[in-house]
């Protein structure tokens, strides 16, 4: 389902149930009107209670799209539009990831991070392009303001808190909107 920033996603419906357990879909097709997706790493990461990661994203030429879902705990899961020219530049979007709710679908010129309601939490993610130690860096999830309160966090590493402010980062992203047509339209 389209949310507040263009080419963003809820993704990961239906779940099925029985006496076994449960199994998830979590990706089957490309949103509407997108290019076809194609993943070229897969991680996960796992953080306790009160832990904060983010916000975080690769520049280019090494940007893509990222898949994030939750198949343990549960965290508040933040998104950043960074696209200058994006109608939702520097605008926030939240929603609260576990193992019984959708994923992600993460445009690329987004930060992403996340802080830990109820942990152990364990983060999957689907990248598109491979990571690039020159081109990883973020926002200082501090500098942020967020559309309603976040839980506080206990834990951030230095590297996070050293990263810039919001208002100091130069953006490379450029939106454009031939890349998201379907983007206020349901799937």
């Amino acid at each position: 389902m389209p949310q507040l920033i263009p080419g963003l996603y809820q993704v990961g419906k239906p779940r099925f149930t029985d006496s076994r357990g449960s199994f998830h879909k979590i990706l089957c097709d490309s949103p509407a009107g997108f290019e076809e997706l194609v993943f070229d790493e897969i991680y996960w990461s796992t953080s306790g209670t009160g832990v904060a990661r983010g916000m975080h994203f690769q520049v280019p030429p090494f940007h893509g799209r990222k898949l994030v879902f939750a198949t343990t705990g549960l965290v508040r899961d933040m998104i950043v539009d960074l696209r200058v020219g994006s109608p939702t530049f520097h605008q926030v979007w939240q929603t609260d990831l576990a193992s019984t709710t959708a994923g992600v679908l993460i445009p690329s010129g987004c930060a992403h991070g996340f802080i830990v309601i109820e942990g152990p939490a364990t983060l999957v993610y689907a990248q598109e392009g491979t990571y690039n130690f020159e081109a990883d860096t973020g926002i200082n999830v501090n500098s942020i303001h967020f559309n309603d309160s976040i839980p506080k966090y206990e834990s951030l590493s230095q590297r996070d808190l050293d990263l810039p402010y919001l208002s100091d980062f130069s953006s490379p992203f450029v939106f454009e909107e031939f890349k998201y047509p379907d983007w206020n339209k349901e799937l």
